[in-house]
């Protein structure tokens, strides 16, 4: 490392001319590339004159090297000026920002009011002689509080950031912003190409972020949704990449904003510490720059190959999961998943005969992860009355010994630490379950406190108007409750286990609990991580005395319990239309990291999504199918009659609770008295003006669904007995990203007998997904509908009934996902290390992923993932290979 002081203020504008990181100046060094060499001379020959004379401070510019990396820093401010790469042409900082920020409590402070500082609030700054650059900042914002920053070289292109904070005592300092990146926003000329990528639990690329208006962010949180600590800003040439040489966990905070000025890529570390001991950061921050692979445009995975290089150093990359002798053999065989919720556990007899006439006839022999939602006693998701579960201690026996039968393993969800106080809020402002006093009886001691000294209390959306305490999990009862949630489901058959609700395994309000009796420090630290692994400590060696080898994981991924867990719930596939973030891209980010340490499955999957499917299956992730039923030969779509019923919602419907930022409040009825045909109807009844009742479906397009192109006829039997605002059924054709291609009515009949009511409907081709029907009424009203049904018109336009075969709409996806992650695929699929995929020609005429097995070995899985032949180029390097495909062929390709 080099430094240098530049006083003269004239020779220093000189400098800065010289290398001027405007596109102009980059063009320029493209054409001549004497020019920067003559500007290194003339910088050289600055300095020394420089050092020679001497002179204030304020004026002086310091420079850090790495390999080719510059980094400068602004010795008056502390603010970086510069992080560049010359040779590359890479000019990567903004400016305008401090270097770091703070959040403090002064002695007899309100908490509730902290201060926020900054290196701009300090009365001075020092150059503190010694390796590297470090700079001590006093008096800031006029106090006795001063802290010192260190710059130093890492390996090659990369600086680490350290930083330590003093002060008196009785100064509480909660959070250290460092270090703060401004960086230039577009990056590279127009940004077309530029990418932010966070290693958040649900990962992506975030395109051209320039375009974000001033104060838009994103941001992860570790422990909770960065389930790696690292992060890249990109152009085609290169980038900056920045994570956290961490291998504790301490709390932490990435976030990117867009500023005026740029992009501001920055750490945030909270904490509670009284400064009568120094704060030191544990752990040293790196950034720096890197490169595009020599031929080809720069891409995340370059920086999350920086990162990983260190990663796999860590204790979390002991042992990849064909190494891990502490899990059971069957999980490595490479299983598949399928989830049965409430309204199946409430019929048995279905998850038998899905079992027995579809899976067993099409998969016997592939180890099956059965994952039971709903079995809670009260509610879906509704703590902490578990037992007796749903539908009863008979039925759940049923359930399990059905999956046993069929070779498989139940997997089981409990709602982490929450407490839920009352559900299901009614108008009157009762609830359809509450126990106030059980929770206060019992657990409130160990539920999670605030600042303010009370119980903290979150309102999620699905205990529909009720409310949750958190346990604290730094608090020994909570574990042991915990615990033994676990071992009731490993005595009634479970083998698996998430700790829902706590993702990315971080608890809810970041784990500031502000407890003095829990055993832990007061305030969020690195005892929450500690208390999360000895958490899964005690419940994996209390299961082991029950005799059950429980395979545990979290809800969304954190590396840093790849050694505890042996099963990942990933929802990497959610930011494609569900994202808060514009042009958010799907990228398995957590995926490429650490494929080879943990079977990583999606949590949601859809039935009718075959896009997602081929995501899922060229980025290695276990089959996880969605049940179906019928699941033998039957009239399409089922269901129409409104004859079967799970409580409020008919079966093959679902009644939707809101939307966006709206209730739904009204309920849906089976109405055994009135309907046209059968045992039952669907009945809505509305009391209120603006109270709303849907109940919806979708109708799959494609195979097993209906066909794009084709002409149908919908139509349902309703009668009317009260409409005070007009409504309908109302039918969309829904893409990939839920956007409308068509939209038409089925509008409900004046008041009066049943009538039929029907829409002509041509599926738009290609792109539609989905046909939603939506059965929506809002306001007061009372009415019915019966007999739903779809035909298919045929040239003569003649209706005829759709016959389906008993087999889900993917079960051509399924047989090749399942056979080859089973398979021969199982050494790249379920245990291989993700590389770098080839290049496709034409761009995405397939969807491609690439794995490195164990024993060296490399494989493409690849997907034609459309409706028609098709063919593609490979290229990696000087590499080729022209492949041709059927409709919705899976190919794997050993190289």
């Amino acid at each position: 490392m080099e430094s240098r002081r530049v006083f003269d203020r004239g020779r220093q504008r000189t400098f800065q001319v010289l290398r001027d990181r405007t596109l102009a100046g980059t063009r320029l060094r493209e054409l001549c590339g004497t020019i920067g060499a003559l500007a290194a001379a003339l910088a050289a020959a600055l300095a020394a004159v420089a050092l020679a004379a001497g002179g204030p401070a304020a004026a002086e510019v310091l420079e850090a090297r790495s390999g080719a990396a510059r980094l400068e820093l602004d010795g008056a401010t502390g603010a970086l000026l510069r992080l560049a790469d010359p040779a590359a042409g890479l000019e990567l900082a903004g400016g305008g920002q401090e270097l770091f920020r703070l959040v403090v409590i002064p002695p007899g402070a309100d908490p509730m009011k902290p201060l926020r500082l900054s290196s701009r609030d300090a009365k001075g700054v020092k150059r503190i002689e010694g390796g590297g650059v470090r700079l001590r900042f006093e008096g800031i914002g006029d106090r006795d509080l001063a802290a010192v920053c260190g710059v130093e070289p890492g390996a090659d292109g990369l600086f680490r950031f350290r930083i330590s904070v003093e002060g008196g005592p009785g100064t509480i300092v909660e959070r250290v912003d460092y270090p703060l990146l401004p960086l230039a926003a577009p990056l590279e000329g127009d940004g077309a190409g530029d990418g932010l990528v966070l290693g958040t639990t649900k990962g992506g690329v975030l395109e051209r972020p320039h375009q974000w208006k001033p104060g838009r962010a994103a941001a992860g949180t570790q422990p909770g949704s960065l389930a790696a600590q690292f992060g890249c800003y990109y152009g085609p040439k290169g980038g900056a990449v920045t994570y956290c040489e961490d291998p504790a966990g301490y709390p932490k905070t990435l976030a990117a904003e867009r500023t005026t000025g740029g992009i501001v890529l920055g750490w945030r570390h909270p904490m509670r510490q009284d400064l009568k001991e120094p704060f030191r950061l544990a752990f040293p921050v790196v950034a720096g720059v890197f490169r595009a692979a020599h031929g080809a445009a720069a891409d995340w995975r370059d920086a999350a190959a920086i990162y990983k290089s260190w990663a796999l150093k860590q204790p979390w990359c002991a042992k990849r999961l064909a190494e891990r002798d502490d899990l059971p053999d069957w999980l490595k065989q490479g299983p598949a998943q399928v989830r049965f919720g409430r309204e199946w556990l409430g019929r048995p007899e279905r998850i038998e005969a899905w079992l027995e006439n579809y899976w067993s006839r099409h998969f016997e022999g592939v180890p099956l992860v059965v994952t039971f939602w709903g079995w809670e006693g009260v509610a879906t998701w509704v703590p902490p009355r578990y037992f007796p579960p749903y539908p009863s201690e008979d039925g759940l026996k049923r359930c399990i010994d059905a999956v046993r039968r069929a070779g498989g393993h139940a997997f089981f969800w409990p709602s982490g630490y929450q407490w839920c106080l009352s559900y299901g809020k009614r108008e009157d402002g009762s609830f359809e379950w509450e126990d106030r006093a059980g929770f206060e009886r019992e657990a409130m001691p160990h539920a999670m406190v605030g600042k303010d000294g009370q119980v903290l209390l979150s309102a999620p959306p699905w205990y529909r108007g009720g409310e949750a305490a958190t346990l604290c999990r730094g608090e020994r009862w909570s574990r042991d409750w915990l615990t033994g949630i676990a071992v009731g489901l490993a005595r009634r058959g479970g083998e698996l286990l998430q700790i829902d609700q706590v993702v990315g395994a971080g608890m809810r309000f970041g784990g500031d609990c502000r407890a003095t009796g829990h055993g832990h420090p007061p305030g969020i630290g690195i005892w929450d991580v500690e208390a999360a692994h000895q958490q899964m400590a005690e419940m994996l060696a209390a299961c082991r005395a029950a005799g059950v080898n429980m395979v545990l994981g979290y809800e969304e991924p954190q590396e840093l319990f790849l050694q505890e867990v042996g099963i990942q719930d990933y929802r990497d596939y959610e930011v494609v239309g569900r994202s808060p973030m514009p042009d958010h891209r799907a990228e398995s980010v957590f995926g490429y990291l650490y494929h080879e340490f943990v079977p990583l499955f999606q949590s949601n999957p859809r039935a009718e999504n075959r896009q997602m499917t081929a995501h899922l299956i060229v980025t290695g992730q276990m089959p996880h199918l969605v049940p179906h039923w019928p699941a033998e030969p039957h009239v399409f779509p089922a269901h129409g009659g409104f004859e079967e019923w799970v409580g409020d919602v008919p079966v093959g419907w679902e009644h939707v609770a809101g939307w966006r930022q709206r209730r739904f409040a009204g309920q849906p009825r089976r109405d055994p008295d009135i309907r046209h045909s059968g045992a039952s109807s669907l009945r809505l009844e509305n009391t209120a003006a603006g109270e709303i009742t849907q109940v919806s479906r979708n109708l799959p397009i494609g195979e097993g669904g209906l066909r794009g192109g084709g002409k149908y006829r919908l139509s349902a039997w309703c009668r009317t007995e009260r409409l005070e605002r007009p409504a309908a059924i109302n039918i969309a054709a829904l893409g990939p990203q839920l956007n409308s291609l068509g939209a038409w009515r089925l509008p409900f009949p004046q008041p009066g007998d049943w009538r039929e009511v029907s829409a002509e409907v041509v599926v738009p081709a290609p792109g539609a997904e989905v046909l939603r029907v939506m059965i929506h009424v809002e306001g007061p009203c009372r009415l019915w509908v019966d007999d739903f049904q779809v035909t298919e018109v045929d040239a003569e336009g003649a209706p005829r009934p759709i016959l389906r075969d008993g087999l889900p709409p993917q079960h051509d996806l399924y047989e090749q996902w399942v056979r080859l992650y089973h398979g021969e695929g199982r050494p790249y699929l379920q245990f291989g290390a993700a590389i770098p995929p080839p290049a496709v020609e034409p761009a995405g005429a397939v969807r491609v992923g690439a794995f490195r097995a164990p024993d060296g070995s490399q494989a493409v899985i690849a997907v034609n993932a459309a409706d028609v032949p098709g063919e593609a180029t490979l290229r990696r390097g000087a590499e080729s290979q022209r492949v041709q495909f059927m409709p919705w062929e899976v190919k794997l390709l050993r190289r």
